[in-house]
């Protein structure tokens, strides 16, 4: 059974399956020949060759598809040859031939394909000048059909693999694109934690700048009530003792002299006290 992993491209699969249906026909090929014609000699031996060249063919296929594929052609164009040339009336020999062709056409390319087409070509035509009466016609008409197949089979291969390379580039222009939406995907998302970052220190500065703004505030409170109840106090108590100084002008000065001193020093005293407090608070706030 044929993995289906394994099967990348036409080339691979069309070797791997021509090589097992090639191994499995040619050995009851050569079953149906031991069985039932054992004195064909030439037929077994030929059958033997080309189960040998298939197997072998298998065993390369991996890492050396050309190559399996040159020995199994050469091979069977050999055998196929010396049997025509041995049994001029067969017809097996060319409709084999032709096989050969359109194998070629499928696994090979460039250069070495044009050699082994020009190869077969040649073997064909000579094929008939041995033991054939018409051999001009029939030359001509194996040409032509072997022309038909290998060039038909060639457009057909060369059109899958403009198709496939068309394939192939696009599915890596997909790729790229792929990999520029992720790496965009991923600049978007560095940018969203980097406006999270932006937005969780903008909150803090928010906190800590309303945080102080409150300090401030009930600093102010704070230098409200004691400025109206702390200094007024004193201020009030100055200003009554001035009133009466201007009332009663004979009373002893040095009396009132040594009472606004009091409210002068207790009035001292609460601004000490405001200054220490502002200092503190401001450097809290810091």
């Amino acid at each position: 059974m044929i993995n289906k992993m394994e099967i990348k491209n036409i080339e691979k699969f069309f070797l791997n399956t021509i090589l097992i249906i090639s191994i499995a026909g040619v050995f009851l090929v050569l079953m149906s020949n031991v069985l039932l014609f054992p004195e064909d000699i030439l037929s077994i031996y030929i059958s033997i060759a080309i189960l040998a060249a298939c197997i072998v063919a298998y065993i390369l296929r991996r890492n050396y598809p050309t190559v399996a594929v040159l020995t199994v052609t050469s091979v069977v164009l050999a055998a196929m040859s010396y049997q025509r040339l041995t049994i001029p009336n067969t017809t097996t020999t060319l409709a084999v031939v032709l096989i050969v062709g359109f194998i070629f056409s499928i696994m090979l390319k460039g250069r070495i394909m044009w050699i082994m087409h020009g190869i077969t070509f040649i073997i064909i035509n000579t094929l008939f000048l041995h033991h054939i009466q018409d051999a001009l016609t029939a030359g001509i008409t194996y040409s032509v059909l072997y022309f038909i197949l290998t060039y038909a089979s060639g457009v057909l291969k060369a059109s899958y693999d403009r198709i496939h390379q068309h394939l192939r580039d696009t599915n890596s222009q997909l790729k790229e694109k792929a990999k520029e939406i992720e790496a965009q995907n991923e600049e978007l998302l560095q940018i969203q934690n980097n406006l999270s970052a932006l937005n969780r220190d903008l909150e803090k500065i928010v906190n800590e700048r309303t945080a102080k703004i409150q300090l401030q505030n009930e600093i102010l409170i704070k230098y409200s009530y004691t400025n109206a109840h702390q200094l007024r106090g004193p201020v009030a108590r100055l200003l009554g003792l001035a009133s009466i100084y201007k009332l009663e002008p004979d009373t002893d000065p040095a009396f009132f002299i040594e009472k606004m001193v009091d409210q002068a020093m207790e009035i001292d005293s609460v601004i000490k006290q405001i200054n220490l407090e502002l200092e503190s608070n401001h450097v809290e706030s810091k």
